[in-house]
């Protein structure tokens, strides 16, 4: 190569670097994928949504079964529920969002500067008899070096490791708060079911004689939905803390794999 004249050598130079760039751009990533599934995965946070406001709502539901004392209670703890309601739900929706834009960092195209190194063509050679001299096809050369730093595999991976990396901690903690809530909820739906049962047993047992036989076998029915109901729910609370376990999980995981996966592309 030392034998060709100069822009002979700087022209086969940015041809191989262009090659170089664009297998780059185009090698397999299989953590981008992982990414993007994990961002895809929002279903812990939907359930989270759901359960909270059914507990948001259990006040509603419970008062017709109430008793004066305990209607007292449980209009005060509405309230309360209510008023921290907003909160709460910003707290999934920070989780939400933060997952909707690793999603688009993971993108296979948000890197992608190929169209634009394609379209410049070949090297350039100089013309100093029409204007263009060596000092030309440098900046030429150094420019589209600048733009492929905008872009490729190594950009990408390097971005996605220090979003993950930074915000592991934050995003461990939130998914610690939300599940804290689910307890909660879990614990304040048990109490809701014990008050419901609880005045559908009573109100059997005074209504199981042959004039109220029908107001019984309704109670029963009602009694065994509601049972089922609250069952439901229960395995709910508890599916939804386990698929908010694994998303932290999965994501402390990307974040190790992609600082190794980043640390071995600067190494090149």
């Amino acid at each position: 190569m030392s034998a060709l004249p100069a822009p002979h050598r700087r022209a086969l130079a940015l041809k191989l670097f262009l090659a170089v760039v664009l297998c780059g751009c185009a090698a397999p990533r299989a953590e981008l994928a992982q990414v993007r599934a994990l961002a895809a995965g929002t279903d812990a946070v939907n359930a989270f949504s759901e359960l909270s406001q059914r507990h948001v709502d259990s006040y509603q539901r419970a008062r017709p079964y109430l008793s004066p004392a305990e209607d007292a209670r449980e209009r005060l703890l509405d309230a309360q529920r209510r008023a921290a309601h907003a909160d709460v739900a910003r707290l999934a929706q920070a989780v939400r969002l933060y997952l909707q834009a690793l999603g688009r960092l993971a993108d296979a195209g948000a890197y992608d500067v190929q169209p634009e190194l394609a379209g410049a063509g070949a090297a350039i050679r100089a013309w100093p008899g029409s204007g263009i001299d060596d000092r030309h096809v440098s900046a030429y050369t150094l420019l589209l070096q600048q733009l492929s730093r905008l872009g490729g595999a190594a950009r990408q991976q390097a971005d996605l490791a220090q979003v993950l990396q930074d915000g592991d901690a934050p995003l461990q903690a939130l998914l610690a708060a939300l599940d804290s809530l689910l307890a909660l909820y879990d614990k304040s739906g048990d109490n809701e079911r014990d008050m419901v049962l609880g005045l559908l047993d009573v109100e059997i047992a005074y209504a199981d004689t042959p004039q109220q036989r029908l107001l019984a076998v309704l109670a029963k029915n009602m009694q065994q939905s509601k049972t089922e109901e609250y069952r439901l729910f229960g395995l709910r609370h508890t599916l939804a803390r386990r698929q908010l376990a694994a998303l932290g999980r999965e994501h402390a995981h990307l974040a190790a794999a992609l600082t190794t996966t980043e640390a071995r592309w600067t190494d090149r």
